[in-house]
């Protein structure tokens, strides 16, 4: 269930932060490797969830790790643009004041009104 949700929490998040230029591969496959790499250490590190690398459009392959921080999480991104890799980190908070139950995937999953409108997909 984790798996699924992440990607939808990861676009309700805040604003995130613009990507910064991190390094240039050969090619696009070396740079997916790269990204790989990345998240297998990830996935022995601290991180409360590590996803990808997936594929957004043609060329733009991504990954994402996430840290639960005091009252919200750290998303710490990654992308390669062809054979260009940047990364971006931001913080999204969850205001305590307003919660009436625990922060968790779940909780935010069920207060999320865009998920209630539907997919969000034009027809």
């Amino acid at each position: 269930m984790i798996r699924a949700l992440l990607p939808l929490l990861l676009i309700a998040a805040a604003e995130p932060a613009e990507f910064e230029p991190a390094q240039r591969f050969a090619d696009a496959a070396a740079c997916r490797t790269h990204l790989e790499g990345l998240v297998e250490q990830a996935r022995q590190q601290d991180f409360d969830a590590v996803e990808g690398p997936y594929s957004i459009a043609a060329g733009d392959v991504r990954i994402h790790m996430v840290r639960a921080e005091a009252e919200g999480h750290r998303i710490d991104e990654h992308r390669c643009l062809g054979a260009e890799l940047s990364a971006r980190s931001w913080r999204h908070t969850i205001s305590r004041a307003k919660a009436d139950e625990p922060f968790t995937i779940e909780s935010v999953a069920r207060k999320a009104e865009w998920l209630k409108k539907g997919s969000g997909k034009e027809e």
